[in-house]
């Protein structure tokens, strides 16, 4: 395993908190490296500052690209799970820019099959998105107030 570095780092992206604006978070994605033996893993470093205490890994994956992808589903989990409302871009806190890829340990089968669950879903919820905005006002106050009370 390579020691603590990242090397050249291939991405940058700075976050900001809520309520806090002299404050950021930096997450650093290194370029993978090559494994150093045959069959070996690829390794790509991961350092994100700003948390508190600094988190570094080093996440392994068979190819360039899975450690490249597992890298950043370690940066959104460690992010997240911080607890702090995180903000990128003037997005909503929350919106990490990092999206969830859709895997599954069932096998190729189920994994399309919940890609396209999922395909639905996001068409079903836009079309009551846009079914809504296209009421009246009373109505969607309604529907706001519905909404809170689930929350």
């Amino acid at each position: 395993m390579p020691k603590k570095r990242i090397g050249e780092p291939i991405a940058v992206r700075r976050y900001g908190v809520e309520g806090q604006p002299d404050r950021q978070i930096v997450l650093v994605i290194g370029k993978p490296i090559a494994p150093g033996t045959q069959g070996g893993d690829w390794c790509c470093p991961v350092l994100i500052s700003g948390l508190g205490a600094e988190v570094f890994k080093w996440q392994e994956g068979v190819d360039a690209l899975q450690a490249l992808q597992l890298a950043q589903g370690f940066a959104r989990q460690t992010l997240e799970s911080s607890g702090l409302p995180i903000t990128w871009a003037g997005g909503e806190p929350g919106d990490l820019g990092l999206y969830r890829p859709i895997d599954s340990p069932f096998g190729l089968w189920f994994q399309r099959l919940a890609e396209r669950a999922f395909d639905l879903a996001v068409e079903v919820v836009g079309r009551v998105i846009v079914e809504v905005s296209q009421q009246p006002p009373k109505v969607r106050e309604q529907v706001k107030r519905a909404r809170a009370q689930r929350e």
